[in-house]
């Protein structure tokens, strides 16, 4: 039985390894021209998403963490206590920004941060059953 679940768990964990690269391509590639629109919308001058977009720049890794950062804008805003403060320093969203752009911002980073809690989870279940 235990040989059986340690299989299953590195699958799971290559499958959850070559679907957040995939992630991570297709945010950096396909996704980010929209993310780019996103951030545009939201990046206040001198907020923390414009001097992001600044120092990062355009390249793969500029595009991926300008991307969590939009991600992180949309999901930090919404915590009880914290979450308006977090909100006010990265970026203001003057107008409601339309939600399929907001999905095009959300979905491809919450599914490679989800492939990564696979991939972690599956790391650490194969070293304790070794």
């Amino acid at each position: 039985m235990i040989e059986a679940l340690t299989v299953i768990s590195a699958f799971l964990g290559i499958a959850s390894m070559i679907g957040g690269l995939l992630g991570i391509l297709f945010t950096v590639t396909v996704a980010f021209s929209r993310i780019r629109v996103v951030e545009a919308k939201i990046a206040a001058p001198g907020a923390y998403l414009d001097m992001t977009k600044i120092l990062w720049g355009d390249g793969p890794w500029g595009r991926w963490i300008r991307a969590m950062n939009v991600w992180a804008f949309f999901t930090y805003r919404n915590l009880p206590v914290i979450g308006s403060k977090v909100a006010l320093r990265m970026g203001t969203e003057d107008k409601a920004t339309p939600r399929n752009l907001k999905l095009w911002a959300l979905i491809p980073v919450s599914f490679t941060f989800v492939c990564a809690m696979i991939f972690a989870l599956s790391a650490i279940f194969l070293v304790i059953v070794e």
